[in-house]
């Protein structure tokens, strides 16, 4: 984008600028905008103005289409084995630095040790369970260890002052070495609120039973379309059920369109709770039926096939055309507020 606007009067003219002979020397101003958005951004007050500013051009605006999707962060793959030796590294340099900025000696620790007894696993194509488990304690014991001889220090030395960032990243890793015991300790593998990445601590694993990827790394989103344009209607870092939410996605929609007569949506959202909603407010479903056939049976077939069809090619290929042409197949945003302004542009544009 920086080279494009040097160098690039379209794009000049469409940011509404022109530099003419003159050129941008901050090659960091688009990032620093992007962020300067990010603080700003309130997604429901913003789509009720597109809402509005749209509903003259749709057609089927009582007809609403809704499903779930996850936009994923990109990281690597988080094995127990890394994200701990990524803890043990940044400690280990965070201690060095303050023993020199002290100027005092820098306590004997296992550290060179284990950073080639790691190298040395992870060149292995295949990697023995017990191996595994063997670097995963040597790891924990060594990250409490530098835990404890780094608090020691900061308590002996009161003057010192660290950034928000240091402090923050150390609660990040203390909070991994917890839950990282406690999986190791009690042979589970989950624990409340996850951590996968200590530079993205608020990415939590998300399990979407897909045949490539059982688990994804991202956000995930609850969507409702309305002829052809997707909004917003729950965004999470965090799991969760998208059934219950059927019924706050037809208000929202009613809010923005009005009206709404028909819905689509997985079978994920056929509750019985959100079946006898629908039908108190009489508003048809592609559900499959349930119970004795009524009187019209073969108009009700026919319109939910109608409905599914809808869903499964144009809500599901929007994602897929979201996700390759609209840079949201693995959103490179750094920190959580970047990324849902990553997500929002990718999906309104």
């Amino acid at each position: 984008v920086y080279e494009q606007l040097n160098g690039n009067i379209q794009w000049q003219m469409f940011c509404g600028i022109f530099l003419g002979p003159e050129k941008l020397v901050d090659f960091k101003v688009i990032s620093r905008i992007r962020t300067e958005l990010a603080k700003k951004l309130n997604i429901r007050e913003i789509q009720d103005v597109l809402a509005k500013s749209w509903k003259p051009y749709l057609e089927q605006t009582n007809i609403v289409l809704e499903d779930a999707t996850c936009y994923e962060s990109y990281m690597r793959f988080p094995t127990i084995v890394q994200l701990l030796w990524e803890c043990v590294d940044w400690m280990h340099g965070q201690m060095k630095i303050t023993f020199k900025r002290l100027k005092i000696p820098t306590p004997r620790t296992k550290y060179l040790e284990q950073k080639e007894k790691h190298f040395a696993y992870m060149r292995m194509r295949k990697k023995p369970w017990k191996l595994t488990t063997k670097r995963t304690r040597s790891l924990l014991y060594l990250l409490e260890k530098l835990i404890y001889e780094q608090k020691k220090i900061e308590d002996q030395h009161r003057m010192l002052r660290f950034p928000k960032k240091y402090h923050h990243r150390r609660r990040v890793i203390e909070k991994v070495l917890k839950q990282q015991k406690e999986m190791f300790e009690t042979g589970t593998h989950s624990v409340p609120d996850r951590i996968v990445s200590i530079a993205k601590s608020y990415v939590r694993p998300i399990v979407r039973g897909k045949e490539v990827k059982k688990v994804e790394f991202g956000a995930k989103v609850n969507m409702i379309q309305v002829d052809g344009i997707n909004f917003i209607e729950h965004l999470s870092f965090d799991a969760f059920n998208e059934g219950p939410r059927l019924i706050d996605s037809i208000w929202y929609s009613r809010s923005l369109f009005g009206k709404i007569t028909h819905i689509s949506a997985d079978d994920i959202y056929a509750s019985n709770a959100n079946r006898k909603w629908c039908t108190e407010h009489k508003i048809a479903t592609n559900f499959k039926r349930k119970g004795r056939a009524g009187k019209y049976e073969d108009q009700r077939q026919i319109l939910a096939a109608e409905l599914r069809k809808e869903r499964a090619t144009r809500m599901e290929g929007s994602f897929g055309t979201e996700k390759q042409h609209y840079s949201l197949d693995k959103i490179k945003a750094r920190i959580e507020k970047n990324e849902i302004l990553w997500i929002f542009f990718g999906v309104h544009t």
